[in-house]
């Protein structure tokens, strides 16, 4: 990559939907040449473009993380089936107790058991599955949005609103000729509807690199067993580390996961023995080291340029 390609990727962080004229006119070069460098950024899966839905916009504060032990010859099949519900926002393949981890999210609990019962425990090829309610989320829907209650009343949409958030959460550069066809309305009500989508701050689209791509070859979670009253002290002292990609509490009291992004094995373990386990509070860890992301809606940002 070079200074153009870093500029590009700092302002399609900024708003990935910007247009290639706009980008030609802050970078100083042709639109041809902006156009050619974002697609070979996106093809190299340096960077992805997508639709972040907004958690808090849209109520969904029903969070559970499911972690799945599966049979060898059916992780990838499950994966692929987790990928494609709109309310599994994050799936990930893992080596340990655990082949595979996924992120959840509903507008109520209600929902939330019911996508358990009738699609998570139906899934050929899992062997065990244990669940863990979130309780609450530091560091990971704040790089998009702006902290706030969960709205009781979330906002109102229409079925093609719902269709649109699906459909640019895969591809946030998606044209809206091709999404009016996909969704059978008029390109002029997709135009608005992304408009009035983003401006409502109800999504927000973003360029989000690869981690991998940035020497951070090793990812892991690592789950956390706390003494109860050292919890929030021990987020506090995580958020300001740039390695720790999110932090979550979980249902039970003295429960917590963070998700952790570093150079190599080496450095990831450096981290945990001196960073985590010397904070007072922590009776236990264990950690999964991340094989390969296979969806996510919130990644990773970082500085550039």
């Amino acid at each position: 990559m070079n200074n153009t390609d870093l500029k590009l990727m700092k302002e399609l962080q900024k708003n990935g939907a910007v247009s290639y004229s706009e980008l030609s006119t802050i970078l100083g070069v042709t639109p041809k040449t902006v156009g050619k460098r974002v697609e070979k950024l996106i093809q190299s899966r340096i960077i992805s473009v997508r639709a972040q839905p907004n958690p808090y916009k849209l109520g969904l504060s029903a969070c559970a993380i499911v972690a799945i032990k599966a049979n060898a010859t059916a992780v990838e099949g499950i994966c692929n089936h987790l990928a494609g519900f709109f309310h599994v926002n994050l799936v990930q393949v893992f080596f340990g107790r655990f082949d595979i981890m996924a992120i959840v999210y509903f507008p109520d609990f209600e929902m939330l058991h019911q996508f358990i019962d009738n699609e998570l425990y139906t899934i050929e090829g899992v062997t065990q599955l244990e669940l863990f309610f979130v309780h609450e989320i530091f560091k990971r829907y704040e790089r998009f949005f702006k902290k706030e209650p969960f709205q009781k009343e979330p906002v109102k949409l229409s079925q093609n609103d719902w269709e649109l958030i699906s459909e640019l959460s895969k591809d946030g550069r998606l044209n809206p000729s091709v999404l009016a066809e996909k969704l059978g309305i008029h390109v002029t009500t997709v135009y608005r509807r992304i408009s009035a989508l983003t401006e409502g701050d109800i999504i927000k689209i973003s360029g989000v690199p690869n981690p991998l791509k940035f020497a951070y070859s090793a990812s892991a979670y690592i789950m956390l067993d706390v003494n109860p009253n050292s919890v929030q002290q021990i987020c506090k002292k995580l958020l300001p580390y740039k390695e720790v990609h999110f932090i979550m509490t979980l249902g039970r009291r003295s429960g917590m996961i963070i998700c952790v992004h570093s150079t190599d094995t080496a450095s990831l373990h450096q981290f945990l023995q001196k960073v985590i386990i010397p904070l007072d509070g922590i009776i236990d860890t264990e950690t999964l080291i991340g094989a390969s992301v296979k969806k996510t809606y919130y990644g990773w940002l970082i500085g550039i340029g």
